[in-house]
């Protein structure tokens, strides 16, 4: 008997021992799991309450155990490195965010696949990022993609209604407004319907059209979009965010068009205030020394206009932004402020960089 009994246990003890550091590591790596989901879930909380500075740190804690725990939390990396980037983008800090949203769609991608909605929003964040930093081919692959997908599986959902605004943007951009009209329209119905008319989706759709609008020198039609994206964007972020600042600076550029001058410089002026003051935002803060820059311009103003044009074309450069189309327009303004200053040789050359990126878009 204890030579029977000794013969059972034995192969019980040794079995165990293999087993003990297997559990125990499945328990570790179920253990970091649960940790990194808790840290994703209290950084989503606190983007929510708008302490994007707390959000980004336990964004980053969860994605460090996401990438210990390899390749099986591909799509949990993913998705919080998605998240991250929205936090950076909240900050204004768009170039950190780009490398995020790339890794998280090809992480997406390879995972839940191309059709599920959490790809297909990642999508549409890296393409409005690419439209804002110059990579207009990039945007406009993506956006149609996105949009083949959804009119498909989504048709009426915010995710729709973004690749329609994203494509709509890149269409007037190409100075395709025909095209860009139908799409601006649609985005708008589906934000409302879907998010309701006094979201920040909705506010973002009523701006895209109103661009649209004033693209084609509908100023009237244009002016009363800007205003109603302006008091959304007002009454949910507050007046003195950057988002909503950027949506006076809009407003004040449709006055400008117009030629009411006084309400223009009232606008673009306090828009630029406020967006001065806060740390990142690069793509607002060069739109509103642009903007403010042509106006002077028209006001025959033409040192502050040369030296407000230069400025943008600056912080264009700082944000890796100096091979877009914007940059090219800038770049054209300010030849025509040295044409005037008579500073011929400088224009130019001016002209001549502008119309040789123009080429490329």
């Amino acid at each position: 008997m204890k030579s029977l009994s000794r013969s059972v246990r034995d192969p019980v003890r040794s079995l165990s021992a293999r087993l003990f550091p297997i559990l125990v590591g499945a328990a570790v790596v179920m253990g970091q799991g649960r940790e990194a989901f808790n840290l994703n879930e209290r950084a989503l909380e606190a983007a929510g309450r708008g302490d994007q500075v707390v959000a980004q740190r336990l964004y980053r804690e969860a994605i460090e155990i996401w990438r210990r725990l390899g390749p099986d939390y591909r799509a949990h990396l993913g998705t919080t490195e998605f998240n991250l980037g929205q936090t950076l983008c909240a900050l204004g800090r768009r170039a950190e965010a780009r490398p995020l949203y790339e890794d998280a769609v090809r992480l997406l991608r390879g995972t839940v696949g191309v059709r599920h909605r959490t790809t297909l929003g990642a999508m549409n964040y890296l393409a409005s990022l690419q439209l804002i930093l110059g990579d207009t081919g990039a945007a406009e692959a993506l956006f149609r993609e996105a949009l083949a997908i959804e009119r498909e599986l989504y048709p009426e959902d915010p995710q729709t209604a973004l690749s329609l605004t994203g494509l709509s943007s890149f269409l007037v951009r190409q100075d395709r407004i025909a095209e860009a009209l139908p799409l601006a329209e649609e985005a708008l119905a589906i934000a409302i319907e879907t998010a309701g008319d006094q979201s920040v989706n909705a506010a973002l759709a009523y701006d895209n059209l109103a661009t649209v609008h004033r693209s084609s020198r509908r100023y009237d039609r244009a002016l009363p979009l800007y205003r109603k994206s302006f008091h959304i964007y007002a009454q949910l972020l507050g007046p003195e965010h950057p988002r909503t600042a950027s949506l006076l600076s809009e407003i004040g550029l449709v006055e400008m068009d117009d030629g009411k001058y006084a309400l223009a410089e009232r606008d673009l002026t306090r828009a630029l205030e406020i967006i001065g003051r806060l740390p990142g935002w690069d793509f607002e803060r060069w739109m509103g020394e642009s903007n403010l820059g042509i106006l002077r311009l028209k006001q025959g103003k033409y040192e502050e206009a040369a030296r407000r044009l230069a400025r943008s074309l600056a912080i264009q450069e700082q944000a890796g932004i100096h091979a877009g189309r914007d940059f090219a327009i800038t770049l054209e303004t300010l030849a025509q402020v040295r044409d005037k200053q008579r500073r011929f040789e400088e224009a130019k050359q001016l002209h001549d960089r502008a119309a040789l990126l123009s080429s490329y878009h």
